[in-house]
């Protein structure tokens, strides 16, 4: 497993913890691992760990407590606070705008202009349907794209398809960035490589190294290339994948960790309920990196504030 930072500890704990309290696997009040067992998982100095747990306490997603360790903090009522960090986050970003000379009472038109003056349209092109399933959802639900999925054995005949041909941006996951340079190329196209966020990446690296994890998705062809991805960072023997409407869900040990594709989502919940699933489902509601998110959002604003200055609003 790579060596993680300060940063990187924090935000795999985070995703851990408000994961487990959406889920119910913790519970406000609930002890964490040790700094020392932490350390030995993530491969990094107990100093580390220590300091990930001071931001996450900061944060008010953990309380610690001298010589007894670091706990859970039990969820805000409703109607009560939200987390901490949020509203002093807004409040640097406005007392920013106003440096810029904004006036923090126009941001709110500011921004929804520079994402939504035009329809900025992505091709999402991958080999298999849950993967264009989490491409064009994501792209859609958190950046305001318009988005169609493409085969990707749609670039190799003659004919362009139609969604290619309309598309502002072409936008692949790494594993097929030869094949969107090449398009992308012909048709004078910008394209975007999405990668997935480390902490997830890592997690599924921990998990596959101590036992079984089982995917849950729509599409035979995703465990091939699921298996290709993972090659290179842990065991896939200990991996398993159950297609929906091929395999039996109810196999899964209720006890076994189940990443739970987003394509395969509705009809997890129209069978097993919102807070359940097959197995001890692991649903992150954000795949891709800060990286990834930052290029994409860029073109998305570049685009926007383009057409304001060319008068299209």
């Amino acid at each position: 497993m790579a060596r993680f930072g300060r940063r990187e500890v924090a935000e795999a704990l985070r995703e851990r913890i408000v994961s487990g309290l959406h889920y119910g696997r913790f519970t406000g009040g609930e002890r964490l691992a040790s700094a020392r067992a932490l350390s030995d998982e993530f491969d990094v100095n107990e100093r580390v760990v220590l300091a990930a747990l001071r931001e996450l306490a900061a944060d008010g997603l953990v309380e610690l407590r001298p010589r007894s360790g670091a706990y859970v903090t039990p969820p805000h009522p409703a109607g009560g606070p939200s987390l901490p960090d949020l509203g002093g986050w807004l409040v640097t970003m406005l007392v920013d705008a106003r440096a810029r000379g904004l006036a923090p009472r126009d941001v709110g038109d500011y921004v929804r202009r520079c994402l939504e003056t035009r329809r900025v349209r992505a091709a999402c092109i991958e080999c298999n349907g849950d993967q264009l399933h989490m491409l064009c959802t994501e792209l859609e639900s958190d950046h305001g794209f318009v988005s169609e999925a493409v085969e990707l054995e749609a670039l190799r005949g003659d004919n362009v398809p139609r969604a290619l041909k309309r598309a502002d941006v072409l936008v692949s996951t790494m594993f097929h960035v030869a094949d969107v340079q090449r398009v992308a190329k012909r048709l004078g196209k910008p394209w975007i490589g999405v990668a997935l966020r480390s902490d997830i990446t890592a997690e599924v690296a921990r998990l596959l190294s101590e036992g079984v994890l089982y995917y849950v998705a729509s599409d035979p062809r995703f465990e091939p290339k699921l298996r290709r991805m993972l090659r290179a960072i842990a065991p896939v023997r200990n991996l398993r994948v159950a297609i929906v409407g091929r395999d039996d869900l109810d196999a899964i040990p209720p006890d076994a960790p189940t990443f739970v594709m987003p394509s395969a989502r509705d009809y997890v919940v129209a069978r097993y309920g919102m807070a359940g699933g097959p197995g001890r489902p692991i649903q992150p509601s954000r795949q891709f990196s800060d990286a990834a998110a930052r290029e994409l959002l860029t073109f998305m604003v570049r685009a926007n504030m383009a057409a304001l200055a060319a008068g299209l609003e």
